[in-house]
């Protein structure tokens, strides 16, 4: 029992200190401070008029202005998840800091979901305060019966961002070309996981696709407690499946650094350049 308390303790201490890192190194730059409370804003505005200008009034039986407004919350986890735990390995790569990483006895898994937790530090809070800004000028409706139930979406939701992150450290690794795989995955998870429009709306076929991904049932779960008064028990078989399928990513992510490492002793280097 001690060993086990002794290694969450030394897990805890390394995902704070790459939480910590990570926001000591985006706060450094002005260009990041000022661009995520912005980029929501934009993001928002850009679907609000393009959705204006198709002349819908209604957008998963809600007001696109609702709608978009919960698509805000899931594209600020999934952005910040994608570019800081997605990136965690490949950013010591490229800062030649791999070497230690691999060499530490630190946890891997660790720093990646430290990276993740200080992107959402810094992103979260600006994205709550533009939302609420437009929810007021905008007149959003809100209908929560439950906040518990709230609650418990938002916290699966992230779940499904960490999870998603975790298994794209490794990927993007392996690719050697990161940044292209992660633009190439970005709008294709924009638009299957009902961010921008409905998964109703898409294409029958793309309903699968949709559904293997966590942040569509995040997000199903996020706007029915928010938007349509749903309680913990409508919304439990949406978190139930959300949490296996991000049990699932969890798994693969750990699998996928595990290849990482297996790579770096073949090549007999961790710069895998």
């Amino acid at each position: 029992m001690s060993a086990a308390l002794a290694h969450t303790s030394d897990t805890t201490r390394v995902c704070l200190a790459a939480a910590a890192s990570y926001i000591r190194q985006t706060v450094a730059y002005t260009i990041e401070v000022v661009r995520w409370p912005i980029y929501p804003l934009l993001y928002y505005l850009s679907l609000y008029f393009t959705y204006q200008a198709a002349g819908r009034d209604t957008a998963g039986d809600v007001s696109p202005e609702a709608f978009l407004l919960v698509g805000v919350f899931g594209m600020t986890l999934w952005s910040s998840s994608i570019w800081s735990g997605g990136y965690a390995v490949e950013s010591e790569r490229s800062a030649g800091t791999i070497n230690s990483l691999f060499l530490s006895p630190a946890s891997r898994g660790a720093v990646v979901i430290g990276y993740s937790l200080g992107a959402l530090t810094i992103f979260v809070v600006p994205t709550m305060v533009v939302a609420t800004a437009l929810a007021f000028f905008l007149g959003v409706d809100f209908d929560v019966a439950d906040p518990l139930a709230v609650l418990v979406a938002f916290g699966a939701l992230l779940a499904a961002a960490l999870a998603l992150a975790y298994l794209l450290s490794g990927a993007f690794v392996l690719t050697r070309r990161a940044n292209m795989f992660a633009n190439f995955v970005q709008t294709p998870i924009y638009l299957l996981s009902g961010m921008a429009v409905p998964v109703d709306d898409l294409p029958e076929w793309l309903h699968w696709f949709a559904w293997a991904f966590p942040l569509s049932g995040g997000m199903e779960a996020l706007r029915g407690t928010l938007l349509s008064g749903q309680s913990l028990e409508d919304i439990s078989a949406t978190i139930i499946r959300l949490l296996l399928v991000s049990a699932v990513l969890l798994i693969a992510g750990q699998w996928l650094l595990g290849r990482v490492e297996h790579a770096a002793r073949n090549a007999g280097t961790l710069d895998f350049e």
